[in-house]
């Protein structure tokens, strides 16, 4: 405070603070001491401030000439919804990270109107899982879990729900499944006829932890041969594994793609949902790997736009990531098959992560 400010604060309070001494005036004079005294601060604090030069605001450290940019905090990011909502998005989801689970999925097989028992050898080579990640939450989904599963999560969908009741074709039904348990919980969802080969904690290279939503792995890549009867595409990706966080965007669109097929294989037939009897192409292209393959394509165009065919994937060597999807090589989950130059001379190679041992039928 400059001298003369203070003798002219000396002289009022001088004057007024007398009036004001009575115990009747004592808090009005209270008051008006504080806003006096506030209101000289400010004149003296004006007159004190001395704006940066532009380069050493915030925002513009790198450009001494160019306007600073203001600063501001980032939106919230989204809580993971229910499906089926459907909406492009080229935001990843690398705020939410793939948590440590793993389901398996055994529904009972129907024999002329009567459930069969399910055969403990089905989960003979559910113990890798376990032993090659003892951290992990373990789940087997039964028709009973299932049931309830769907009917609590997506009570809001009856849609959902009414297709997945319907569905008699047991390859669909576990499809189904998996997404939406994948969508709504995360984690490895993995078949029973498959073996674990590395720590699921170590299926994302240590450059990469915190940045993958969803882990895809390729089943068939066609390179430079010919095209196979039952596979579409020129690549196809498998989906008897999938690593997921969860509410990935990807899950929505499956299933809302689910719904549409399933409605137009019963239109195209004349027949409620469950009387299907759709043949193994039709499974694969409606809830099977060629649909999830062409979803997750268009996931992956979405976060680059660079990527014009699925074609453009072959002859994958390494991982390589896109938005917040990590794409496998073929030995990723596909090691020990006879084409696609999957390694197959009884050898495990070093960028397998796991084994389909092809056990199982997912035609149903």
């Amino acid at each position: 405070m400059e001298p003369q400010q203070r003798d002219q604060a000396k002289s009022l309070s001088a004057q007024v603070l007398p009036v004001f001494m009575t115990r009747r005036y004592r808090t009005v004079a209270a008051v008006a001491i504080l806003l006096l005294m506030l209101w000289m601060y400010h004149g003296f604090a004006q007159r004190s401030v001395v704006p940066l030069p532009s380069h050493q605001q915030f925002g513009s450290q790198d450009k001494a000439d160019g306007p600073a940019l203001p600063l501001t905090s980032p939106p919230p990011a989204p809580e993971p919804t229910g499906i089926p909502v459907e909406k492009p998005t080229t935001e990843t989801h690398s705020h939410l990270e793939i948590p440590r689970k793993i389901w398996q999925i055994m529904l009972p097989r129907d024999n002329k109107g009567k459930k069969q028992v399910p055969d403990p050898k089905v989960l003979e080579d559910t113990p890798s899982w376990l032993i090659m990640n003892p951290d992990y939450e373990y789940k087997l989904v039964g028709e009973k879990g299932a049931d309830e599963f769907v009917s609590q999560h997506f009570a809001d969908k009856p849609a959902i729900i009414e297709t997945y009741q319907g569905l008699q074709n047991l390859g669909m039904k576990s499809d189904l499944l998996r997404y939406l348990i994948l969508d709504v919980e995360g984690g490895v969802y993995t078949d029973t006829d498959t073996v674990d080969i590395k720590p699921i904690d170590e299926w994302i290279p240590a450059h990469l932890k915190g940045k993958v939503g969803l882990i895809v792995g390729i089943e068939f890549d066609r390179r430079d041969g010919g095209p196979w009867a039952e596979i579409p595409h020129w690549l196809q990706f498998c989906q008897w594994t999938i690593a997921a966080a969860p509410g990935h965007p990807v899950f929505p669109k499956m299933v809302s793609h689910i719904l549409e097929a399933v409605e137009r294989y019963s239109s195209a037939y004349q027949v409620p949902v469950n009387k299907l009897n759709p043949t193994s192409f039709e499974v694969m292209n409606s809830t099977g790997p060629a649909a999830w393959t062409d979803v997750v394509f268009e996931q992956l165009q979405e976060y680059e736009p660079t990527l014009k065919e699925l074609k453009d994937l072959s002859f994958m060597t390494e991982p390589k990531l896109y938005g917040d999807i990590l794409v496998l090589s073929i030995n990723g989950f596909g090691m020990g098959q006879r084409h696609s130059h999957s390694t197959n001379d009884g050898t495990i190679p070093k960028d397998a992560l796991m084994k389909h041992l092809f056990r199982g039928s997912w035609r149903g």
